[in-house]
Parts: C-alpha cells; structure tokens; sequence
C-alpha cells in the first residue's frame, strides 16, 4: 500500500479485486515517479503533498486475474479441439498427436474457432447469440479472433507456454478498440503486428513513426 506517513489511500484485505478509484490513485502517483527506486524510496509530489508505494501488490493482484482466466481461455480451446492433450504432454512432450497437428495447421481449419469463441463471449455478457450479432462481433473482433487463435494454435502445434506469455492478455484487451473504426493501436511490440497480420485491422496497428506520417 502506499505509505501512511505520506499519504493514506485504504486497500481492505476483504476487497479483491481493488475498486477502481483506489487503483486509479495507485496510476496516479506512479505515473508521476521518473523511476521505481523514486516511487518505492524515496516520494513523488501528488495532489500537494508526497506519495510513495511501499509495494507494488496491489497492481499484482489486479493482473493476476485476468492472467489467470487468459490461461484458463487458451486451455479450454485446447480442451474443445483436442481433449488429451494434458496426458499426451505428459507422455510425449508434444500436445497433439502427428495426426491431429497435420489437421490443425491450416489456418482454415480453424475458422469454426472464430464462431465459438464469439459466442462464449456474447453468452458470458449476457447477450443474445443469433447469427446476426455473431456475425457483427466476428467483425469488429476481427483482430481479437486472430491474436487468439494464433496463440491456442501456437500451444497445441508449438511450444508457446501461457505462464510465460501471461502478457498477452493485455495485447488481446487493447485490440478490442479496433472494434470502434476511429482507435487505432501506436505499439513498439511486433508481436501484435504479427499476430494479426491476417487480418483487415491489421493497418490500424502502427509504430509511433507511422503513426505521426498519418497526422
């Protein structure tokens, strides 16, 4: 929590996650440190007065859940296409059988994949799944379905490894602006160009450089 000597901002134990005005605090006296050695040691000014953070929990928590339902994402895609995989793994190292990975490394093979995940996500928002909502959300998701499938892809054909890319939750957040036709994404990653090269949104994921050349 942030120290009380300087500055009392509350963090109950019994509130997880933390409410988004105590987060936003948080935001708000780190993006005003030059580096962490200020922010954890010495304080930065905030609102008049001088803020530090005795630790960095907080932020922690608040990405160990969506890290952990990402994994838990890729892992029942896994489950929908191959079942076995865990024992395989175990056995052999490898998540599909020769068979199975010569049938899944078409990219076409994995269209089906696009309508599916689209309506988990309407049915988890409540929301009616017809095919006409479907196919608007398949759309406007356009570049979420391709990151997402590309990294399922990558962990049954390869050897991509969730807990180490536990990241790449927060690429696929940040894609969903795409969804409205005025966001466009300014990134130095690559990944996220490359993830969604397949798709028709893909232009609207620029360097700083290519950005500045469209003002």
């Amino acid at each position: 929590m942030i120290c009380k000597e300087l500055l009392r901002i509350p963090f109950p134990a019994d509130q997880l996650p933390p409410s988004s005005p105590t987060i936003s605090q948080y935001m708000d006296v780190i993006r005003r440190a030059n580096s962490l050695e200020q922010l954890l040691s010495n304080s930065v000014p905030y609102k008049g007065r001088r803020a530090r953070l005795d630790t960095t929990a907080v932020l922690t928590q608040v990405m160990a859940g969506p890290k952990k339902d990402w994994m838990a994402a890729v892992e029942r895609m896994a489950d929908d296409l191959y079942p076995p995989w865990r024992e395989l793994l175990q056995e052999t190292g490898k998540r599909l059988p020769p068979e199975k990975r010569g049938e899944l490394e078409p990219i076409s093979a994995w269209q089906e994949q696009r309508v599916v995940f689209v309506k988990a996500l309407l049915d988890w928002l409540g929301a009616i799944s017809d095919s006409t909502m479907v196919a608007e959300l398949s759309t406007r998701l356009d570049a979420v379905l391709d990151f997402t499938i590309f990294v399922t892809r990558e962990f049954l054909l390869r050897n991509y490894s969730p807990e180490r890319h536990q990241s790449d939750v927060f690429d696929q957040f940040q894609l969903q602006y795409l969804a409205m036709d005025r966001f466009v994404i300014v990134s130095g990653d690559p990944d996220l160009s490359i993830r969604t090269r397949r798709s028709p949104q893909s232009h609207r994921i620029m360097s700083f450089h290519q950005f500045l050349r469209t003002l």
